[in-house]
């Protein structure tokens, strides 16, 4: 029925819209809210319903995520793709290639066996679970999701920073913790900023067309000289905070290894400084170099 040559763009394009690249985001902040619970005491790695626990909690964060990265490709990633035929078909009002329909289904999917594993977790913890999960999902969705777009009412840094940094976090380490608490959430602190420039570093790519079009992302809002001035705030604050858990004893001094990423972060910022695309992949790196090295700190 199709050639190679559609399957193979099929793949290529699905790829596109997935991003899996991205999802050490979830990984990372996931991996942290578990060990946040470990060292409170709440987690034995004998005990097999634990380790259930985390390959689930692992796999509601990582389908959260790819919800949200499809949902952002079907209401801003149609433009890129080459759709053999052109076959369209009107869905929710709108013209759309098939492509964007299957974009659009396998995001609500992945919401939907996120959900579910949520309602799992509900179930042994309590309704702070629910809350949890419902204002993650939401925030997936409405990040650029019609009719919220809050990245296009200048609010996409901070919900991103808030859903993927220490709602996950705090989410990760509730079922086993079941208390809410802000030890997770600082534990996890110097990890997490690194989410929001991604973010940054994304709006940055497109803040002349951005700009242009009168499209009201934070970076358009509040200027591009203020845009890289908090970039590097948050990039260079993660090793300043790190430091600090070190002295506070927060953090073991193995924790400063994290340092050995210093020179990605010079790379990153200069990228993003410049408004390169490379941006974008330069932090994405940085974040979960930092954050893998974080995490073998951790365990000491």
């Amino acid at each position: 029925m199709f050639n190679k040559a559609y399957i193979k763009k099929f793949i290529q394009d699905s790829w596109i819209a997935l991003r899996p690249l991205s999802l050490t985001l979830a990984i990372g902040s996931t991996t942290l809210g578990i060990l946040a619970a470990y060292q409170m005491g709440a987690i034995h790695f004998n005990a097999p319903f634990d380790l259930l626990l985390i390959f689930l909690i692992t796999v509601a964060g990582l389908l959260a995520q790819s919800g949200a990265n499809l949902v952002n490709d079907y209401f801003e990633g149609s433009f890129r793709y080459y759709r053999p035929g052109g076959r369209q078909i009107k869905f929710l009002g709108v013209v759309r290639t098939y492509f964007d329909v299957y974009v659009f289904l396998w995001a609500m999917a992945c919401f939907a066996i996120a959900g579910l594993i949520g309602l799992f977790l509900i179930y042994i913890t309590n309704l702070h679970m629910l809350v949890i999960g419902l204002t993650g999902l939401f925030i997936a969705y409405a990040y650029t999701g019609e009719p919220f777009v809050l990245k296009r009412k200048g609010l996409g840094v901070i919900i991103s920073f808030i859903a993927m940094g220490p709602l996950m976090v705090l989410g990760a380490s509730f079922p086993f913790t079941k208390e809410l608490s802000w030890y997770p959430i600082l534990l996890a602190l110097p990890a997490s900023l690194f989410i929001p420039a991604l973010m940054i570093s994304n709006e940055m790519r497109d803040f002349t067309r951005d700009q242009r079009l009168s499209i009201g992302t934070l970076s358009v809002r509040i200027g591009s000289k203020n845009s890289t001035y908090l970039y590097r705030t948050l990039v260079f604050g993660a090793y300043v905070l790190t430091t600090i858990y070190v002295i506070t004893g927060l953090y073991h001094p193995v924790a400063l290894i994290v340092f050995l990423t210093l020179k990605d972060a010079l790379t990153a910022n200069q990228s993003v400084t410049n408004f390169e695309k490379l941006g974008i992949p330069y932090t994405n790196r940085l974040h979960w170099k930092f954050t893998l090295l974080l995490i073998i700190s951790l365990l000491f």
